[in-house]
């Protein structure tokens, strides 16, 4: 195992967790349209969104920090990580009463994956 810990910028992080909030807020807003509760899912996965990349990041860079230098250490996170959020954010939408749980976060999920893989690819290259 690498003796030196990476990390990302704050303002990597920041940047990425506002971008969350806005376009899988507004998302959810939109896919759940018909329904009476659509602003208290676009809200609650907008504030979902944003608090979930920014413990992405760090969830991703402990993870990443733990593995040995092998493959596994940028796809491990990125599956790990991706897997915690759908269960919080399947939580939190049953809890709200989101009438389309699976249409509002599936296309944030495919995102927070790809984010994970990329940040991992990006610690991996520092």
């Amino acid at each position: 195992m690498d003796s030196k810990k990476v990390k990302v910028s704050i303002g990597f992080n920041i940047m990425s967790a506002v971008m969350a909030l806005i376009i899988w807020g507004g998302w959810a807003y939109y896919v759940n349209a018909d329904s009476a509760l659509r602003l208290t899912s676009a809200l609650a996965q907008g504030l979902s969104s944003f608090c979930i990349t920014i413990l992405l990041v760090y969830m991703v860079t402990y993870v990443f920090n733990l593995l040995p230098a092998t493959a596994m250490r940028v796809v491990l996170p990125a599956i790990i990580s991706a897997s915690i959020s759908a269960i919080i954010l399947v939580l939190i939408h049953t809890i709200v009463g989101t009438s389309k749980i699976w249409f509002t976060i599936t296309p944030a999920l495919c995102v927070a994956f790809s984010f994970c893989l990329f940040t991992a690819i990006k610690l991996h290259r520092e």
